[in-house]
């Protein structure tokens, strides 16, 4: 009965602080429909609209022609049609209104196979990113490569009686080569997109600050004297934190459950794409199970770590941004250089978010799952055991 009046307490707390249930679930869901969103190009570049750019054709010869339509037939590119002169274009170019603009110099076909050819102009924005310019200069340089030796097939053919340089296939390297996603969705070969990231990226960021209102509501016993009441009622440190530890617990579960509605439903109807929840039931409540028991021990140790709310309030802030920077909660592991993906290692949210992706991105089960959630369950039993340890030697009054 005691411990039933404890969690029915802090539910009470929790429904009147309404500042605290909208930390907890408006900010999970606001970061995911943001960021889901505005980085919807960055993971979806075979849609064919991310990289945009300006061409203007000086020369209009047969070889150019042949260029532009290269160019226009790689999804992965869209031209913006313009007819405004070349420093109009490089104006928005610079205003990154695009992110390339491509000069074909007049007699550049001509000039092709001469020994002083005529090279065309690359311009790229102030703001287009490293990768993003190495994958279109990649493309520019291999439809370039081929036309350079269907030109030069074409001259040698004159030269040569019964050479045909038609019959040479330029794109037969595309016919050697197969590509296959290890991502599926219904039996379908698929990329995974931002909200795969984002949904739970910001939802392991929000279920870690629960911290906040937890460890708030606990100094606040503390200085209105209702902690010292309970401990008079011979309440044990178990029992203490068994009784906000299974609200919380509960509370972040309610959290999972809403922001993988989020990213299943209301995400799809502002234009993103749909969250695909993986094969296995399983897995994924094994997982949402262990960061919430994790999140929860965590938030319990801070909780008789602070003195004051303000400590808290800082004091939590701080740790969860180090965590989730260093997690690849802010910016995904795999643009990290090597020190930094070694030291993700060591964070908890990389664990959940490495967890989550097991299930939603490589249609792992619960066996995939477990090492992941045994590291979350682990941290736990730590932080729990490190908080019961505070309040039996009476630190944590």
């Amino acid at each position: 009965m005691r411990l039933f009046a404890l969690i029915r307490k802090e539910l009470l707390l929790l429904l009147r602080d309404w500042h605290a249930l909208f930390l907890l679930f408006a900010m999970p869901a606001v970061f995911i429909l943001v960021m889901s969103l505005v980085l919807q190009n960055a993971y979806a570049v075979h849609q064919g609209a991310s990289v945009r750019y300006y061409l203007a054709d000086a020369d209009a010869s047969p070889a150019s022609t042949a260029l532009v339509e290269r160019l226009a037939a790689s999804r992965e590119f869209t031209r913006l049609p313009s007819t405004a002169p070349t420093s109009a274009l490089e104006a928005l170019v610079r205003g990154d209104r695009a992110q390339f603009l491509v000069l074909i110099p007049q007699g550049f076909g001509r000039a092709m196979t001469d020994a002083h050819p005529l090279p065309l102009k690359l311009l790229s924005g102030p703001g287009v990113e490293p990768s993003v310019y190495q994958l279109f200069l990649a493309e520019l340089r291999g439809d370039l490569a081929k036309l350079y030796l269907q030109q030069s097939l074409a001259v040698l053919a004159g030269r040569i009686p019964g050479m045909d340089a038609g019959a040479l296939d330029l794109d037969a390297a595309d016919k050697l080569l197969t590509t296959e996603s290890l991502y599926q969705v219904s039996g379908r070969n698929e990329v995974p997109s931002s909200v795969q990231q984002n949904v739970p990226a910001w939802l392991l960021f929000a279920m870690f600050f629960v911290a906040i209102p937890l460890s708030t509501t606990w100094v606040q016993e503390r200085q209105q004297g209702t902690y010292a009441r309970l401990r008079s009622m011979a309440l044990t440190a178990p029992s203490l934190l068994t009784g906000k530890l299974l609200p919380y617990v509960g509370i972040n579960l309610l959290q999972v459950a809403m922001m993988l509605a989020v990213g299943v439903y209301l995400v799809p109807l502002l234009g993103g794409d749909r969250l695909t929840l993986g094969v296995s039931w399983a897995a994924l409540c094994l997982m949402a199970a262990a960061v919430s028991f994790a999140s929860v021990s965590y938030a319990l140790l801070i909780a008789n770590l602070v003195a004051t709310g303000e400590q808290a309030t800082i004091f939590t802030g701080a740790a969860n941004l180090l965590m989730a920077a260093v997690g690849g909660i802010m910016v995904p592991r795999f643009l990290m250089p090597p020190l930094m993906q070694t030291l993700s290692d060591y964070s908890p949210m990389a664990w959940g978010l490495d967890g989550f992706l097991d299930v939603f991105l490589r249609q792992g089960g619960a066996a995939m799952a477990a090492p992941q959630a045994l590291k979350l369950c682990l941290f736990g039993l730590a932080c729990l055991t490190a908080a019961a340890l505070r309040i039996r030697l009476g630190k944590g009054r």
